[in-house]
Parts: C-alpha cells; sequence; structure tokens
C-alpha cells in the first residue's frame, strides 16, 4: 500500500501547528481591560487554525484521489516561491507589510505562469489594501509600515 503524497507533509504541518499552539499559551495575558484591539494570543491560534483546517482539507483531498507520491519532485517554482516568501518576511520591518505584500502579489503569479498583468496589478493592489483595513483599521493591529508610515 502507498500512502498518498499529502499525507507526510500534512502531518508534519500539524504537527507543527500543535507545538506552535503550545507556544500560545505560554504568552503573557493582558487584563481584559487593559488589552487594546486583540490579546496576544488570539491572532496566533486563529491563523494556526486557519492552517491546520487547510492542512486537513489537503490530507483529505489526498487520501480520496489515492494518488501516490513516489517519485514526484517539488517543481523548481515552489523552491523558488518559498525562498521569496522566506525573504519577504526578513524585509517585513524594512520595507513594511504593504509593499512587501505588495511586491509579492506582483511576484508570485508572474513566476507561476500569470500572463494577464492587468489581473495581476489589481490582484497586488487589493491584497495589501485589504490586509491594512482588515488588520490595521478593524482589528487595530499595528503592521510595519516602514516608509509607507508616513503617508499614514
Amino acid at each position: 500500500m502507498t500512502l498518498p503524497k499529502d499525507l507526510l507533509p500534512g502531518t508534519i504541518i500539524l504537527v507543527l501547528c500543535a507545538a506552535l499552539f503550545y507556544v500560545t499559551t505560554t504568552f503573557d495575558s493582558d487584563p481584559l481591560g487593559a488589552a487594546q484591539g486583540m490579546p496576544a494570543t488570539h491572532m496566533p491560534r486563529l491563523v494556526l487554525g486557519v492552517i491546520a483546517f487547510l492542512t486537513l482539507v489537503m490530507m483529505a483531498q489526498g487520501l480520496r484521489s489515492r494518488r501516490s507520491g513516489e517519485g514526484d519532485t517539488p517543481p523548481w517554482k515552489m523552491w523558488a516561491t518559498a525562498a521569496m516568501l522566506a525573504l519577504t518576511a526578513v524585509l517585513f520591518p524594512v520595507i513594511g507589510v504593504p509593499l512587501a505584500i505588495f511586491l509579492v502579489c506582483i511576484a508570485l503569479p508572474v513566476l507561476w505562469g500569470a500572463r494577464d498583468l492587468g489581473h495581476v496589478a489589481a490582484f497586488a493592489v487589493a491584497v495589501p489594501v485589504a490586509i491594512y483595513v482588515v488588520f490595521q483599521i478593524l482589528l487595530g493591529l499595528r503592521l510595519p509600515l516602514g516608509p509607507l508610515a508616513s503617508l499614514f
């Protein structure tokens, strides 16, 4: 019997999510009246919950399709995407979250073969704006804005 190709990576991701969830239990808690916006534990747990849910969906789809992962090697684009996202995380404090997300939203679709640059441009503008509105304005979380800080 061969295992689906998504079973091992999915298991690793779920173990990491569980370990990181445990780390959030060690965060200092603010008294209810002193917390502004969202408490420090909520956002990481929300993100970890979404990652875990999507991982379970991926694993279920792999089990249903019954495709084996033997001999499959990730394409070079996957490694380029991982490197680009790691670089983005490093650049967050330097150029700010909106600008970094904007650059990723341009580079990734082009890397993966998108040819309609109008749609790519609209996507690259809409995603950072949506992230800014949701996290900065609605949730009251301060994102590093980098050089854009002087505009807001």
